[in-house]
Order: structure tokens, then C-alpha cells, then sequence
């Protein structure tokens, strides 16, 4: 694949221009090393989990008592 064809292809999948697509300098490389599933997970985030955890801990630190 040609540099130029690189930039078409990435330029089609996220709609940037072909320019700006060439200004970033995208490029291939060759994966020695191919990434396990169980290290992706490492990279992900659950959104709705983390919230959620943040939201229990705001409760429990709240320092205002109920009034009864």
C-alpha cells in the first residue's frame, strides 16, 4: 500500500480531508508483536461501571447528615 493510498483510506474512514490526513503523518507498521484480547482489556474503560463508582463514593463521603 502506497502512502497516498493510506491517506485515501484513512481519509475515507473518518471523513477527514486528504490533506489533514497527510499532515498527521499516518504510516503502516509491521506487528511482531501481535496483541493478545486479554491486553486490549487493559485499554478499555467501562463508562457506566466507573460512574457508577464514582457515584457510591460521592454518597458516602457526603458530610451532611439526613434530618429526620
Amino acid at each position: 500500500m502506497t502512502q497516498s493510498q493510506l491517506n485515501r483510506a484513512v481519509s475515507h474512514a473518518t471523513g477527514d480531508d486528504c490533506d489533514v490526513i497527510a499532515r498527521h503523518g499516518f504510516s503502516l507498521v509491521e506487528d511482531e508483536y501481535p496483541v493478545q484480547d486479554d491486553e486490549l482489556l487493559a485499554l478499555v474503560t467501562d463508562w457506566q461501571q466507573l460512574e457508577a463508582e464514582h457515584v457510591a463514593a460521592t454518597r458516602r463521603q457526603t458530610p451532611y447528615a439526613s434530618i429526620a
